[in-house]
């Protein structure tokens, strides 16, 4: 079922759209767009189907004029196997369905996790730019998917854009994640200039406007028009040490 909050307004599917990035953007999206919530768990205005499985993507597509694709196993500590069950096959699907709708705007879910390896002091701030090195099995994924998306742009001529997207969604209790943090007005911001850029293909950091300038979003400012307000500073005197390991996106349990 759609959202319809204005009946001229252009048609956006959110696959993942009861998930935690969801929840945070949707309040931006509804102000432009007509939704259409895709999700395998029940809900109310909600359609409910595998996206994995290529005809309930098909379906799910139809009359789309945009879609953000952010349904996937986000936990670091999955196999590959999963990785390429639960996100890269769940891709793949998307994009055919979007081709074979000829959709001309897919804004693609990726993760700072792509870059993992980066997270170091002698690359502060990462260049988006820098071969993907990435951090975990789920990192891995990301790089796929945004090998299929520049694929999907190239063969297709719709825009795609790809959002390395750091913290998001959830509450700032941790000092390591500082530099990583994204808050959830910030989020809103960046999707929808993501949505609404024109660029043939492109990759960018999704990080709110932090002091601790861990990774340069200096692209997502000048080619979607992103502009963040917030930044995680406000909140680094309440933020404790860390709650164990989270793979190689931090090599070492520091402060920072």
């Amino acid at each position: 079922m759609d959202a319809v909050e204005n009946e001229s307004a252009p048609l956006l599917v959110v696959t993942g759209g009861l998930g935690r990035v969801a929840m945070v953007v949707l309040p931006w999206l509804r102000k432009h767009y007509r939704l259409r919530l895709v999700d395998r768990a029940p809900a109310d205005g909600v359609v409910q189907t595998d996206i994995g499985d290529p005809e309930a993507a098909y379906r799910a597509l139809e009359g789309a004029e945009a879609v953000l694709h952010l349904a996937g196993n986000s936990s670091p500590w999955q196999t590959w196997d999963s990785v390429y069950a639960a996100n890269v096959r769940t891709t793949q699907s998307v994009l055919e369905a979007a081709a074979a709708h000829a959709v001309p705007k897919l804004v693609l879910a990726s993760s700072l996790h792509v870059m993992g390896e980066y997270n170091r002091p002698a690359y502060r701030p990462v260049d988006p730019r820098l071969d993907p090195r990435p951090c975990c099995p789920y990192g891995l994924g990301k790089v796929v998917l945004e090998a299929l998306g520049r694929t999907h742009a190239e063969r297709t001529g719709a825009s795609v854009t790809c959002l390395r997207l750091g913290l998001t969604g959830w509450p700032l209790t941790e000092r390591r994640y500082l530099g990583q943090w994204l808050s959830d007005d910030d989020a809103g911001r960046l999707v929808l200039a993501a949505l609404q850029a024109k660029e043939r293909y492109g990759v960018h950091f999704g990080v709110s406007a932090n002091t601790r300038d861990h990774w340069d979003i200096a692209s997502a400012r000048h080619e979607l028009g992103y502009r963040p307000e917030d930044d995680s500073e406000a909140f680094a005197d309440r933020a404790g040490p860390s709650s164990g390991p989270v793979c190689r996106l931090f090599e070492t349990e520091t402060s920072d």
